[in-house]
Parts: structure tokens; C-alpha cells; sequence
């Protein structure tokens, strides 16, 4: 119970209760239940907070509301758990006395709308008794999720502050596994991540394209990745699905990967039943797209902290179920060049980010943000539309497929600066020498040279820049080379590797 009561305190609980009715009839005089602050005042044990509304709302995500309605009991006299339990589960939650404690059991509730009713569950809900000599409460409740595989949070161990927190040496660091990549030096296995572009830019069809690539396992863009089952929320222009697939197949000629799945019904990502529901059908370490964010957020204001937050905290309750990698599709600002929409925490809480621009001379994507990955680096691409046949109305029916804009790329196969022109030049021809194969992201086959190869053979070329800043200019030159995508780039370890661009 606390001990700081204060008169202000006092008198807004006395309020309160002289507000409760006192002139109906005392058998039908409604149970007064003690508010939020009368409950803090009372040290009520089971308050309601944050964590604790989201703990309740992961065990109902176990258990179905399509179901009878009981007896009051989720065990019988025989400790037996109950077959119909719907009553129950509405009475544990009433037990709590929360402001949000009805709304809570009326959301599940609706989870199955051919035995929903309002007004049995309002009669339901009034027929609770706590004075009930063996009323129901939240611990049976909870005991019968577990029954139903519900897993309580590890903050929920009343030890879990003594284990939460070790502390590690340098060797400890040293010893830690290596970054594990799902397209490599883009996004890593396990994270958040998003890929962000304006309207029509085709970040959705690139979307899909990566996701593809990911479930098959192939290269994407020159960047490896690593097959594992990948599940994609689509939550506008379903309808466009089949004929976008029919495209992808007749590009590739091959079929649709058979680990590859859609999930087209309404899904809040700020929802923590709908995270859980979704994360209890989902293969552990799979990715998980989620196009669009805004349609999985739409009460949600972007550019709150808190609404933005609540966002966070619901993608990475899903990342953290999954074990594996969750992916959001987002769009830009009226601004493009001010990144992805909303928050600046969105960014911030990014493991990998691919924004998706759209210029007067094509479409390209490239790495805004990447972990412990190289970033900047430009991939253009374009949209390669498919006649798919007519519709009912002699209509053609297409789509579109993604592949490398080739046009692009020779646009910047030759740098407008002579230094630069010289430096590319004898960067080429010292990769054509290189024994060095594969290495990095790169395909097997291709021919790579070191960074600092490249930097110690080309400073000395600058005479017209200062001994002592010639290397320093040679570096940059690189790196200019590198973001103009005249060359590609990736690292091994600490090694910075160059290739020429396939």
C-alpha cells in the first residue's frame, strides 16, 4: 500500500465514491468498482498498467472466442479444465476492476461474430459477482492460457530482474557469433527493417521481388540471401496479387516459391491481439512483410511520438515472437529527400532501411541504413510490364515484374570527371588482374580487388594534390566511384572489397 496519500488525493477518491448511485434498489444497485487512482490507493494487486493490459491481451490471443459459453468455471470439481469457457474469460477480466477491463473482453469477444451479441455480452458482463463465494479470478484465467500455450513474458519471472543484465568483457565481445544476413549487407536474419518510397515509385512490386528472392534463396541485385519461409501482409491492392505473380512467373520462368504466403485479412500492427494471433500461425526465424504500414496503423498519427511508439512496439513484439526478420513498407514524405515518413524514433529503431526513389530518369533503390553494412550505394531498376490476356470485356489484362535497369546503368558506366575517369580506368584494370574471386557479396565468379589495393596504387598517381594528401584524395575517389555505382562494394569483416558492376 502507498505511503505518499496526499489530501488532493483523498479528495478526488471521496468524490468518486459519493458519485456512485446510491438511491436504486440495493438488489439492483451496480457493484462499485474502484477507479484507476482508487485502485493505486489500495493497492490493488493486480494494477492496470501497460504491461499488464498487454500480458492479458497475449493470453487471449490463445484462446478462441469462438466457443461455448460455460458455466463461469475454466476448471471443473476435478481440476479439470472446462471445455466452454467464454462467461469465464469475460468474469477473470471483470475481476480486475480496469477501466479498459470490458472493451477488452468485448474485442475478443467479436473475434467471433456468429455468437457475438450486444446485448448478452452486456448481461454477461453485469452478472459478474465478486461477492460470489468462489468467484472466478485472473490466475485461473492465466492457468488455463498456459494449458492453451500461452508463454508469459520473461519480465513476468519475479527473478528475471536478477537475471536480466550480465555483464561482458572484451572477450565475451569477441566470442560473440557474427551477423547473420537475409540479403547480405542490406538486411540482416533477424531485425527490423523497412523499405520506404514515394507513391508510384513501384516500392511495392520491389517489395515483392526481394520477398521472392528471399524464398528461393537467389541473388537479388548481386546481394546473396539465405531461403527462409517469408509470409507477406498485403493490405492494399490485394486484388493485384495474382496478376503481379503471374508476371513474376512468366519473367522467370518458374513457379511462385511454395514457402511463400499472403496474409490479405485486416491486421493492426499497434494491436497486440492481432500481433500475437498473427505471430502464433508464423514459422519461427521467417520474414515478414508488411505492405503498407499506414494501412496496418490507420488510426495511428505517424508524427506522434506515442502513436509512433506504439507502432515500435508492435513490430518488434512481432520480430521478438518470430525470431526472425519483419520488414515494413512505407511511404516518403511530400519531402522524398527527408527519408520515410513520420517520427524521426521510426528511423532510429531501423536495423536496415532501402528507400526507393523515382526520377525524371528512372527508378532506383538503395541502402539508407544498413547494420554494421555499407549504405548510399545506388541500384537502378525498372518496372517490365507483362500482357497477362483480356477480361470479360476484351480488356487487356498486365503487370509488372522488376529487373535491373540496364539503360541506367550505362548512363553511369563512364564518370563526367577526367580524374575520375583515369582512376575507374586503372581501378579496371587491376580487377582484371585479380586472382581474388567471389568475395564479399559478390557473385562466385566475379573478380574483386581490396579497398586498400586500390587506394595504395592510385595515390601516387595524384601529383597534383600534396604528398602528404594524396591518399586521403585517393580514398575519396574510391568512395565517389563506389556511390556513383561505377563500382560495387561490400565488406569482409573489416576488408572493403570493389568489383565491377555486372
Amino acid at each position: 500500500m502507498k505511503n505518499d496519500i496526499t489530501l488532493e488525493m483523498l479528495t478526488k477518491l471521496n468524490a468518486e465514491l459519493e458519485s456512485t448511485p446510491s438511491k436504486l434498489n440495493p438488489a439492483l444497485r451496480p457493484v462499485a468498482q474502484p477507479s484507476s487512482l482508487g485502485k493505486n490507493l489500495l493497492g490493488v494487486s493486480n494494477p492496470e498498467t501497460e504491461h499488464a493490459t498487454a500480458r492479458i491481451k497475449s493470453a487471449l490471443a490463445r484462446l478462441s472466442s469462438n466457443i461455448g459459453r460455460g458455466n463461469g468455471s475454466f476448471f471443473d470439481q476435478n481440476g479439470e479444465p472446462e471445455p466452454a469457457y467464454w462467461q469465464a474469460v469475460v468474469w477473470a477480466i471483470a475481476s480486475l476492476g480496469w477501466d479498459c477491463g470490458k472493451e477488452l473482453a468485448r474485442e475478443w469477444s467479436k473475434k467471433a461474430p456468429n455468437l457475438y451479441d450486444d446485448a448478452g455480452f452486456e448481461k454477461a458482463w453485469r452478472d459478474y459477482k465478486p461477492s460470489h463465494t468462489n468467484p472466478v479470478g485472473i490466475g485461473s484465467f492465466y492457468k488455463f492460457a498456459k494449458l492453451h500455450g500461452w508463454e508469459p513474458s520473461p519480465v513476468d519471472s519475479p527473478t528475471a530482474a536478477q537475471k536480466r543484465y550480465k555483464l561482458l568483457g572484451i572477450d565475451d565481445i569477441k566470442g560473440l557469433p557474427p551477423l547473420l544476413w537475409r540479403v547480405k549487407g542490406v538486411f540482416p536474419a533477424q531485425g527490423l527493417t523497412a523499405l520506404y518510397g514515394p507513391s508510384a515509385s513501384g516500392k511495392s512490386f520491389l517489395a515483392l521481388d526481394m520477398a521472392a528472392a528471399i524464398a528461393r534463396g537467389e541473388t537479388w541485385f548481386d546481394c546473396r540471401t539465405q531461403a527462409t519461409p517469408v509470409i507477406y501482409v498485403a493490405l492494399e491492392g490485394e486484388s493485384g496479387y495474382k496478376n503481379r505473380i503471374t508476371a513474376w512467373e512468366r519473367d522467370k520462368k518458374t513457379r511462385w516459391p511454395a514457402n511463400f504466403h499472403f496474409v490479405m485479412e485486416p491486421f493492426k500492427i499497434n494491436d497486440a491481439v492481432d500481433v500475437d494471433e498473427l505471430a502464433a500461425q508464423l514459422p519461427q526465424g521467417a520474414v515478414v512483410f508488411i505492405d503498407t504500414l499506414n494501412r496496418a496503423s490507420p488510426t495511428a498519427d505517424e508524427n506522434s511520438s506515442h502513436d509512433m511508439g506504439q507502432i515500435l512496439e508492435g513490430a518488434k513484439r512481432l520480430q521478438s515472437a518470430i525470431k526472425g526478420l519483419v520488414v515494413l513498407v512505407h511511404h516518403t514524405g511530400k519531402d522524398a529527400s527527408k527519408g520515410a515518413r513520420g517520427h524521426s524514433s521510426f528511423f532510429a529503431a531501423l536495423d536496415g532501411a532501402i528507400q526507393v526513389e523515382r526520377t525524371a530518369t528512372g527508378k532506383s533503390w538503395s541502402v539508407a541504413k544498413a547494420k554494421d553494412g555499407e549504405d548510399g550505394k545506388k541500384y537502378p531498376f525498372r518496372l517490365k510490364q507483362h500482357f497477362l490476356g483480356q477480361d470479360q470485356d476484351g480488356d487487356q489484362i498486365s503487370s509488372c515484374s522488376v529487373e535491373r535497369d540496364r539503360v541506367l546503368l550505362a548512363v553511369q558506366s563512364v564518370p563526367k570527371g577526367a580524374t575520375q575517369r583515369d582512376a575507374l580506368k586503372q581501378i579496371k584494370n587491376m580487377i582484371e588482374d585479380s586472382n581474388d574471386l567471389g568475395m564479399s557479396n559478390s557473385m562466385t565468379h566475379v573478380q574483386c580487388l581490396q579497398v586498400d589495393m586500390a587506394i595504395q596504387a592510385l595515390a601516387p598517381t595524384l601529383v597534383a594534390t600534396a604528398p602528404n594528401k594524396r591518399r586521403h584524395r585517393a580514398r575519396s575517389l574510391v568512395e565517389s566511384l563506389i556511390n556513383g555505382s561505377y563500382l560495387d562494394s561490400g565488406l569482409d569483416g573489416e576488408v572493403g572489397w570493389i568489383w565491377l558492376p555486372s
